[in-house]
């Protein structure tokens, strides 16, 4: 059955997060004054990887059962959509975007921050300190297909050191439509690549600032909601995301978030919770740890 390797410090699981960088453009996001997308998604992104750590720790060591890459992606203005990419960790490049889990852990920089946390009912502002290793600074263009045709080969890399590991998950988190064309044929071969335990995932996380429900895991193109970028936004990045393994499907369910059988890992019009909970559930699958 594939998805189900077990994950292994000789056969790690990998997560690539892909970031738009023009979130940091635009509009707040509901109940975040003064948050925009790319703050959000940085923290985020930071919270999903500080929780990736902790599954992976033993006492004081941190095992490396996961590999991974974050990778921030624009275009220059009048570049012909030249590709500009930033690596969230030292010591990696674009390139070979990946760390082990453990060297992750020592590259995160801690910061104090107001949080918000329920006490008996009431929630109130303390302040914590927190790991951070994204940081979304505000840019131009969306270069989506760009950014899928880049990563097919560190992923391709990756693969051939790890044919035996459950999939590479790949997580784009973006706030509208490709601005270099149409990505489809891109996002088809990174999910072409594989190890032999299946194919390589790839996950889309659309975030909007408007008031609108978000759509979780959808099972159908039909119904979906226009995004207003292009005429068949919704329904194309639904034809570029995967379907749900299984395991992904039983988390879900676990959670109450309704799923079915052709669910694909996409939501549309994502707030902060919505997304908060995408990638939890989303990077659930690899859970064989041994």
């Amino acid at each position: 059955m594939p998805y189900a390797a077990d994950i292994s410090r000789a056969n790690p699981a990998c997560f690539l997060f892909l970031i738009i960088e023009c979130m940091g453009m635009g509009h707040d996001m509901p109940g975040h004054p003064g948050r925009t997308k790319g703050e959000i998604a940085s923290d985020a992104v930071n919270r999903i990887v500080d929780t990736l750590v902790q599954r992976c720790s033993s006492g004081m060591e941190v095992r490396d059962y996961f590999d991974i890459g974050i990778l921030g992606f624009t275009s220059a203005h009048g570049s012909g959509h030249r590709l500009k990419i930033t690596s969230a960790f030292r010591g990696t490049s674009q390139e070979r975007p990946f760390l082990p889990i453990s060297q992750v852990a020592e590259a995160a920089h801690i910061v104090e921050r107001q949080v918000r946390e329920n006490y008996g009912g009431e929630v109130v502002e303390v302040n914590r300190r927190i790991p951070v290793w994204l940081q979304v600074q505000a840019k131009d263009w969306d270069p989506m297909r760009g950014m899928l045709e880049f990563v097919q080969r560190p992923l391709a890399e990756w693969i051939e050191l790890h044919p035996n590991s459950y999939p590479p998950t790949v997580v784009i988190i973006c706030d509208g439509w490709a601005t270099d064309g149409d990505p489809q044929k891109a996002a088809d071969s990174v999910k072409s690549l594989r190890t032999n335990d299946g194919n390589a995932l790839l996950f889309i996380v659309h975030l909007s600032s408007a008031q609108t429900r978000p759509t979780m895991f959808p099972a159908q193109e039909r119904g979906l909601p226009s995004l207003g970028e292009a005429t068949d936004d919704s329904k194309l990045m639904f034809r570029m995301a995967s379907a749900l393994p299984e395991g992904i499907r039983r988390q879900a369910a676990d959670m109450n978030i309704p799923v079915e059988e052709r669910s694909r890992g996409l939501i549309l019009n994502a707030d902060a919770v919505a997304l908060a909970q995408f990638l939890d559930i989303g990077t659930r699958g690899p859970s064989n740890l041994r």
